[in-house]
């Protein structure tokens, strides 16, 4: 599907569905015919772009208290939840409403991010399926002329890509009239020399250099599993590099940076991201600059999230009730 179509899906699911406009008035705003607003939105929910999600009932005061809980608990600066689905403990969560689930949070982060960015900050962003949720999302409620937006690590491909780091940096910037830079280099590189090479080259140096002065980055969490690597399935690493990698102690990724179970980073010898690494992450949030978290819906991530916590890689966590509650049962 070509860009301006999904754009298009998108434009009418938003009308109908967030604006409360009936079908006759979406045709009508967008030039169509009724039954082609019809058509677009089944194609709608038959993409995702429409999940529909079935939630328990959750009293605000407790998802309020939990999140309190969970900020006292890991020295948050905030936590963000949403209503879970206790099936995701046994995988039993049928695939689309954890994919709704994830979209719900991403919707969140989205509305949370736009709450806390200010006209001064510098941003960064990951890549991934998840942080293309969160910028889609994204509903900016004021213009911030001095933001700053820039990417996690260098680039994954030499083609356009909807959820390349660079590329949602541009559109996030743009929704809010900032300016953007673009880290010109590999998001990852196969020698040390070659690295340090180009870490030297002015471009990726300046961009380097302002990553350093990051006051927001956001982020998704991974656990380490050759099978069901994003980073693996991209073709950027072979399965055998991540078995060797957890090995080693691995347990979580963040941008292609592994980290152990007290969130230290796993240092692979066979291949070097170039962006702000999680180094960074922790110098973030040692000076009290928000990291955020989005992740959950997903039992097989949990120890990831936990060791992130503990090693203070991120300080603002959005995820699910049920995520949170086994965040607090962990001693």
């Amino acid at each position: 599907m070509q860009r301006n179509e999904r754009s298009l899906l998108f434009e009418v699911a938003r009308l109908h569905y967030e604006e409360d406009l009936t079908q006759a008035r979406v045709a009508e705003r967008l030039g169509l015919t009724r039954v082609k607003v019809n058509r677009l939105l089944q194609e709608a929910r038959q993409e995702g772009i429409v999940q529909f999600l079935v939630v328990p009932r959750m009293e605000d005061a407790y998802l309020r208290r939990l999140e309190a809980d969970l900020v006292a608990r890991y020295e948050l600066l905030d936590s963000v939840l949403v209503p879970g689905r206790e099936e995701i403990l046994d995988d039993s969560l049928p695939r689309n409403a954890q994919q709704a689930l994830v979209e719900r949070m991403a919707q969140r982060a989205a509305f949370y991010l736009d709450r806390i960015l200010d006209n001064n900050d510098v941003m960064c962003i990951n890549w991934g399926r998840v942080m293309r949720s969160v910028v889609d999302h994204l509903r900016p409620s004021r213009m911030l002329r001095g933001l700053q937006v820039l990417p996690f690590l260098g680039m994954l491909s030499s083609h356009s890509d909807a959820f390349e780091a660079n590329l949602l940096a541009r559109e996030v910037a743009q929704a809010y009239g900032g300016d953007y830079d673009w880290l010109i280099s590999p998001a990852i590189v196969r020698d040390l020399r070659q690295r340090e090479v180009v870490q030297q080259l002015p471009l990726v140096q300046e961009v380097l250099g302002a990553l350093q002065t990051a006051t927001v980055a956001i982020t998704a969490i991974a656990p380490a599993d050759p099978k069901s690597s994003t980073i693996v399935r991209r073709g950027l690493l072979a399965e055998e590099e991540v078995t060797e990698v957890i090995h080693m102690g691995a347990i979580g990724e963040i941008c292609s940076w592994w980290f152990d179970q007290d969130g230290e980073e796993v240092q692979e010898t066979s291949y070097y991201p170039i962006g702000l690494g999680l180094s960074g992450l922790q110098r973030m949030v040692k000076r009290r600059k928000r990291v955020i978290g989005v992740v959950g819906a997903d039992r097989h991530r949990f120890d990831a999230i936990y060791a992130a916590l503990r090693g203070r890689l991120i300080n603002v966590l959005v995820t699910d009730h049920i995520t949170a509650q086994y965040l607090l049962s962990r001693r």
